[in-house]
């Protein structure tokens, strides 16, 4: 995990978790829920609407770059209103979004609420790909992950590797451009040091997280069990080197 921020430079903002499908979000947002200080949400498309939002001011305006005052004022009414109602439905002082996007909506989420903080969650490729085959068993279209099959039409295990390749990266970039305002966390940890990984989180939101446990192995993880070793032979040699640098930076082993 990397991008703690000391306690006295931190505020009270927002959380957006930037996940994926398959990347064990739900443990994440099983974990949030406990405080009663957040208004947990997921898949909600207030980070798209942001891009959209900004992407329509920037037409409308004739002009690239920064987004002016008025742009940002409009934006904040308009996020800040949706916000506030799930908020008053769901209770808790500070909402909190799972997010599947790209990260290009949290980037200007950022420019709006620069308190906000951003948890991004990894998983290795091989968990990913045995998370997607099990969901998706007759095949990826009309998924995430459909726009890497037409490069790698034989194998859903390729093309779901090609998307974990993708999205990582464009973490990483996020990471490396938001150092203060975000925080790196392995699905594997939450998984297998609950009550460490809950403590940085909890510094890092300056949030209490009341009893971390185990969490419980569920019955996905055991089926995914049962689908053998990664079939590493169906993904080309470059992508298997991308990959697996990828892998060796997060510290996960190999896939072949």
């Amino acid at each position: 995990m990397t991008g703690a921020v000391p306690a006295g430079e931190r505020e009270h903002g927002p959380v957006i978790v930037l996940a994926y499908p398959g990347s064990g979000a739900s443990d994440l947002h099983h974990l949030l829920g406990r405080s009663q200080d957040l208004c947990c949400t997921s898949g909600t498309g207030l980070l798209p609407l942001c891009e959209i939002a900004a992407a329509a001011w920037q037409r409308i305006e004739g002009r690239d770059g920064a987004l002016t005052p008025l742009a940002l004022a409009s934006m904040r009414a308009l996020t800040g209103g949706l916000m506030s109602v799930a908020q008053a439905t769901l209770g808790g002082s500070r909402w909190c979004e799972i997010a599947f996007s790209p990260p290009e909506g949290a980037e200007i989420f950022l420019e709006l609420y620069p308190a906000a903080k951003v948890v991004c969650l990894h998983r290795s490729c091989a968990e990913v790909v045995r998370a997607g085959v099990l969901a998706y068993p007759w095949g990826i279209a009309g998924t995430a992950f459909a726009a890497f099959a037409p490069a790698f039409p034989a194998s859903p295990a390729a093309a779901i590797a090609a998307f974990w390749a993708s999205r990582t990266e464009q973490l990483l970039q996020f990471e490396e451009a938001h150092s203060g305002s975000s925080l790196r966390v392995r699905h594997e940890d939450l998984a297998g040091e609950p009550s460490q990984t809950a403590d940085a989180i909890s510094a890092f939101l300056d949030l209490a997280l009341p009893g971390a446990g185990i969490l419980a192995r569920g019955e996905d993880d055991a089926a995914a069990d049962g689908l053998g070793e990664f079939p590493a032979d169906q993904v080309p040699a470059p992508l298997l080197a991308r990959v697996n640098k990828l892998q060796d930076l997060f510290g996960y082993p190999a896939i072949a």
